[in-house]
């Protein structure tokens, strides 16, 4: 075996290990493990000891370049699968109209206040602007997931915060790749961007959750049978590069996580559908399997986010403008959070896990790139631009998800004294 194989086995091992061990703390200490594998991904990268110990040089980097696309689409995948499987449909359905509300309400809020401030305040052309506020503009679904998963919120509020995830997703890559295209051609239309959405969203879908739903009775013949698990993550993949072939063109996203939807409400679908309740013996299996799956997937996620850090190209102007957006999120989201617990009747607890999950994740690091790539040449664009969007962006995901991790960490330190102080009047009373 070359001494390249082995290093890398021995990376990817400690890296395991590390991911592991991380997700022991925020089990135990309610600290989530992504700053721990994100700055491990630092660690390991080419800037720092990466090229010294010969763990991940340069060269290395441009390799995982060339499959990056396919390895973040897959992640992406997978973890929204992981969400749908979670989530409690009926929950889905009653927060449907608070969630589509704060959703949209931040979303817009969000991308218009970062849109005017980097072309009144850096010059930036305000189409231009509105690209970088949607990429930034949505929270990430692989950071947002894990931790709403295990924090002690109720379960409405769960599933408003794994729905904002995916839908904001979708739409930032829809509408920063559609404003993209049209500053290319040079003809801007909301009716194109609107239309795009609606295919992407609705289309995805109801395919994702019809197939979903036809894949719950295969899974009933597949009773007992071994690689149930295996096949149904075929047929995950299948349905998500179906949706989006042409003419369909929908997302993969929103198919994936429908289809997780309908199979982890496979009772309450089933019952829906035929009046008899669906009993599998491989459901425990494939929750089991897939978390194991899902860990592996975050994991390598959080250190790539690492990787993607150029400690030579930042200058003290990227670090303002990316601490200057990080406190536009701060504001709108505190703002709509506020507005949420006034008019959505939640706990206090709740409206602060609305207001903590704020990470900006997967799409905005599929995205970063992008500008550069396609507007290069066009009357917008300026070569200053270049690592000034990338690192912007990069230090955007790093500061909100850095804030995340302590406020949701304080969240969960609050809820700990609430139920203390509660269990004190009670007895009190008793007494």
């Amino acid at each position: 075996m070359e001494a390249q194989t082995i290093t890398a086995f021995l990376a990817i091992g400690s890296i395991i290990f590390i991911g592991f061990f991380g997700n022991l703390i925020f089990t135990r200490y309610r600290i989530p493990d992504v700053l721990i594998l994100v700055a491990l991904g630092m660690i390991i990268g080419p800037e720092v000891l990466g090229t010294m110990l010969h763990l991940v040089t340069y060269d290395t980097l441009s390799g995982i370049e060339q499959y990056r696309d396919l390895f973040l689409s897959a992640a992406l995948v997978l973890i929204l699968f992981d969400g749908g499987l979670n989530l409690d449909l009926r929950a889905v359905i009653q927060s449907m109209r608070l969630a589509t509300l704060t959703t949209i309400l931040t979303l817009i809020l969000e991308i218009l206040l970062v849109a005017t401030a980097l072309h009144f305040i850096m010059g930036v052309d305000f189409l231009l602007a509105l690209v970088v506020g949607s990429i930034i503009g949505g929270t990430g679904e692989a950071v947002v997931i894990p931790i709403v998963k295990k924090m002690r919120i109720g379960e409405r509020t769960k599933a408003m915060l794994i729905m904002e995830s995916v839908v904001t997703d979708v739409i930032v890559i829809v509408v920063a790749i559609t404003l993209m295209s049209l500053i290319a051609i040079g003809d801007f239309s909301l009716m194109a961007i609107a239309r795009e959405l609606a295919v992407k969203f609705v289309v995805g879908g109801l395919v994702g959750f019809a197939a979903g739903i036809a894949w719950l009775f295969v899974l009933q013949r597949l009773q007992n049978q071994p690689l149930s698990y295996m096949i149904t993550v075929g047929a995950l993949f299948a349905v998500a590069g179906f949706v989006e072939m042409s003419p369909i063109g929908a997302s993969s996203a929103v198919a994936a996580l429908a289809f997780g939807l309908a199979i982890g409400n496979r009772r309450f679908v089933k019952r829906w559908l035929t009046s008899v309740t669906l009993r599998l013996s491989s459901d425990d299996h494939i929750h089991d399997f897939h978390l194991e799956i899902s860990f592996f997937v975050r994991t390598f996620f959080y250190v790539y986010l690492g990787l993607l850090f150029r400690f030579k190209t930042f200058e003290p102007i990227h670090l303002a403008i990316g601490i200057g957006i990080i406190a536009i999120i701060v504001i709108v989201r505190r703002f709509t959070s506020l507005m949420a617990y006034r008019v959505g009747d939640l706990e206090k607890s709740d409206a602060d896990a609305l207001f903590a999950m704020m990470p900006r994740g997967l799409a905005a690091a599929v995205l970063a790139t992008m500008p550069a790539t396609l507007l290069a040449g066009t009357s917008v664009w300026s070569p200053e631009y270049d690592q000034l969007f990338l690192n912007v962006i990069l230090i955007v995901i790093l500061g909100t998800t850095m804030l995340a991790t302590i406020l949701s960490f304080w969240t969960e330190r609050t809820i700990d004294k609430r139920k203390r102080h509660r269990s004190r009047t009670k007895l009190a009373e008793e007494s």
